[in-house]
């Protein structure tokens, strides 16, 4: 089964643009009550928007132009190959790392009191990971392998439900301090 690809159909990208956009006025209108995780959920806010954005404005394939021509410019293009491993692997799995930390020291009773939040972001992070690693030429092959063009539309999906819905049963509590 082939879903569609949201980098191919405008329709499908408008549509998670939508996602993206009501999943982080959830995460807006949470961050907005008064309570100790009100500023976890503006961040996730924010970052929900960042990636309704990036679904509008397509910023890794101008990252990718972007570096291509510094490349091509400073006479490196010929050896990127280290520079696309860096960007492509070691930059998502630093951030990745970096994540876990500050969800298990600062988070870590954010993480506790919505259960849903931590697999919807893990699931919105691999999928950019896997999204990313496709510049890194051996890579694709594995991707190839695994077939990721055929469900990486659902690994998204499925994040963006999660996150979502993680706000909406947080909006249906009682704040902290209510408690």
């Amino acid at each position: 089964m082939n879903l569609p690809d949201p980098e191919h159909s405008p329709l499908l990208r408008a549509l998670l643009v939508l996602g993206y956009l009501a999943a982080a006025a959830c995460w807006g209108r949470q961050g907005a009550r008064t309570d100790p995780n009100s500023r976890w959920w503006l961040l996730g806010a924010f970052l929900l928007f960042l990636l309704a954005m990036n679904k509008v404005f397509d910023f890794r394939t101008q990252c990718e132009t972007f570096i291509r021509t510094l490349a091509q410019a400073n006479g490196w293009y010929q050896q990127r190959q280290p520079v696309q491993f860096l960007l492509a692997i070691l930059l998502p799995l630093g951030a990745g790392l970096f994540l876990v930390l500050l969800l298990r020291t600062k988070a870590r009773r954010f993480v506790r009191e919505h259960p849903l939040m931590l697999p919807g972001w893990f699931l919105l992070l691999l999928y950019l990971a896997l999204r990313q690693s496709q510049e890194w030429k051996p890579a694709l092959h594995w991707l190839t392998l695994l077939h990721y063009h055929q469900w990486r539309l659902l690994l998204e999906m499925a994040g963006l439900a999660l996150v979502t819905l993680a706000a909406v049963r947080a909006g249906n509590q009682p704040s902290t301090l209510d408690r």
